[in-house]
């Protein structure tokens, strides 16, 4: 694999997350995978903004995904 600097303070962690919170954000039918995957890695401090995201696309549909409605009520 080829070095990359990555900038300062930053960590992979950090990068991961914020990928997958975009994907999720951007994606009408987000994968089932990246969401078991940022809810694999979440800490504390960072499940406000993933909630807020699935809160989002539950607010937009008029039907919402069970699933997401699912997640949301395990965070809760």
């Amino acid at each position: 694999m080829a070095n990359r600097r990555r900038g300062a303070g930053s960590d992979v962690h950090s990068e991961v997350l914020e990928v997958l919170l975009d994907k999720v954000r951007n994606d009408p039918y987000p994968s089932t995978t990246h969401l078991d995957m940022l809810e694999a890695m979440l800490e504390d401090d960072e499940v406000d903004q993933y909630a807020e995201v699935l809160l989002d696309k539950v607010r937009d549909e008029a039907f919402p995904s069970l699933d997401h409605l699912r997640r949301l009520q395990s965070l809760a």
